[in-house]
């Protein structure tokens, strides 16, 4: 029996057990002061008085607990514990874990299921255990029914200061600041605001898109769009936008922009629209299965699709782009991509091949460069501080202070080779068919490749998963002249083959 199969553990039974921390505040203000210290000093105490073995692992979310989707080192967390990255989770108490009752039942079930132990430290609690289960589940209802309480009274917060000053709550946008005693909505004269009217000034001449605005002012096209139909600059302040009980008033501030020149923005937009949708009155929803995998071999950007002109383009993400352009349509790259397989043809044969080289040839293990977590991690926390990161920034970047885990290497398996062949000999014809679904083509481009090197308009090499298909694809690629590099491809002859791309 698993230890978080245990139902009588007592904290002296986990001596020995590798540890990680979860660290949760709602806000980055509360991450600016001692929260987050308090949470992992108690942990550490925990650890040291009773014989756990760290793993330097620490999982931080500056998020509310009600809403566990929304936490992507609680999603990193989870994933990690069921890959067996550490036995023990330590978590201050209850409510820094959820404080949404299914989430929190959901989530132990998965912990216990992976056997790893939860442990609330100070509320010295272990998850699961016969002997506290009731008070466990009290606790898990009053961190629900407290933020539930806390949500209400927010609104009536926010509805009251809506009735005597008319501000509609939520964060300030470009060019405004929450001021005075009462963070009352205003905006704030400087380079930010001016940005803000220029944006304005640019758009209504009618000669620029939303993405030659955007990289001229230095914007994502999604910020743009929040500035350019954003009322506030125009003096009027929306309450529930959208929703029935949607209300509008005069904002208390002189507006910063004309409110002729935001009606004049308004129409070319309303005009651009129709015009995308054939008078549809909605943009269409179009696919781009492929961008979530590429990277810029240049500055490692990533993409993402842009359909503005009505065409499907994907799209450079870093500003300002370090290709000759910014845009590239989309359907190159997926024929490039697609072209990969059309020479893919492996017999009965080559499976047994490729079997007795899976069972000769010893996992590789690629090495990462150490850094100092510590020190990186400590310059984030100043960095978020200071205010010269945003939350989601200063989250990807502590993510990116993690060592990789190594994917367990997959075993020889005859069967699973063979379904590997069949899905590779399929994926061109599968991929050009207009008629699949792009979930389907998504799922079966995800489970093929692990990421797709990109140049300017030129797929230069493609990285497959690190299981059956990089050894199908090693021996396939061994065999001709590819145009794409096929890089981490396992081979027969060597353990890792990197085929050059060619270009031109």
């Amino acid at each position: 029996m698993s230890l978080a199969r245990a139902v009588d553990l007592r904290p002296e039974d986990l001596a020995g057990r590798t540890w990680a921390g979860y660290v949760r505040e709602s806000t980055r203000g509360q991450a600016d002061r001692y929260g987050p210290e308090i949470q992992r000093t108690e942990q550490l105490r925990f650890a040291e008085r009773h014989g756990l073995v760290t793993t330097g692992r620490e999982y931080l979310d500056l998020v509310s607990g009600k809403d566990t989707l929304r936490r992507s080192d609680f999603g990193r967390m989870i994933a990690d514990a069921e890959l067996g990255a550490f036995d023990v989770l330590l978590v201050y108490d209850t409510s820094r874990f959820a404080r949404n009752v299914a989430d929190a039942w959901l989530y132990r079930d998965r912990l216990a299921r992976a056997g790893v132990v939860l442990v609330f430290c100070a509320d010295g609690l272990i998850a699961g255990n016969v002997d506290t289960y009731e008070l466990e589940g009290l606790k898990t209802v009053a961190d629900a029914a407290y933020i539930r309480r806390l949500s209400r009274n927010v609104g009536r917060g926010y509805e009251q200061k809506w009735r005597m000053f008319a501000d509609p709550g939520g964060h300030a946008p470009l060019g405004f600041a929450r001021v005075g005693e009462r963070r009352l909505l205003e905006p704030v004269e400087g380079p930010d605001i001016a940005r803000v009217r220029r944006a304005f000034e640019l758009y209504a001449t009618g000669a620029w898109s939303d993405t030659e605005l955007a990289d001229e002012l230095e914007l994502t096209e999604a910020g743009l769009s929040e500035i350019l139909t954003n009322p506030l600059y125009a003096g009027r302040a929306i309450r529930h936008k959208g929703m029935p009980d949607q209300e509008e008033r005069p904002a208390r501030f002189a507006a910063p922009i004309d409110p002729g020149l935001f009606e004049r923005v308004q129409a070319i937009r309303e005009r651009r629209r129709t015009a995308h949708t054939a008078g549809g009155g909605s943009y269409a929803r179009r696919p781009y299965p492929l961008v979530r995998l590429m990277r810029c071999v240049e500055c490692g950007s990533g993409y993402h699709g842009d359909a503005n002109g009505g065409k499907r383009r994907i799209r450079h993400s870093r500003r300002p782009a370090c290709a000759p352009s910014a845009t590239y349509a989309a359907e190159p790259y997926e024929e490039q991509l697609a072209r990969v397989f059309d020479g893919v043809r492996l017999t009965d044969a080559d499976i047994d091949q490729v079997l007795a080289a899976m069972r000769r040839v010893e996992p590789v293990v690629s090495a990462t460069e150490p850094i100092d977590v510590d020190a990186a991690r400590e310059e984030l926390q100043r960095q978020l501080a200071a205010g010269e990161l945003s939350i989601d920034a200063f989250s990807r970047a502590w993510r990116r202070t993690d060592r990789p885990i190594q994917p367990a290497p997959a075993l020889p398996d005859e069967l699973r080779l063979r379904r590997a062949r069949n899905r590779l000999a399929e994926f061109g014809v599968l991929w050009r068919n207009p008629a699949v679904p792009d979930r389907l083509r998504a799922e079966a481009l995800h489970e093929i490749f692990a990421r797709v090197d990109v140049q300017g308009s030129q797929l230069l090499a493609v990285h497959p998963q690190p299981n059956e298909n990089a050894w199908l694809l090693g021996l396939a690629a061994l065999r001709q002249e590819q145009h794409v590099g096929m890089v981490g491809a396992r081979g027969v002859a060597a353990t890792i083959s990197i085929i050059p791309a060619r270009r031109g």
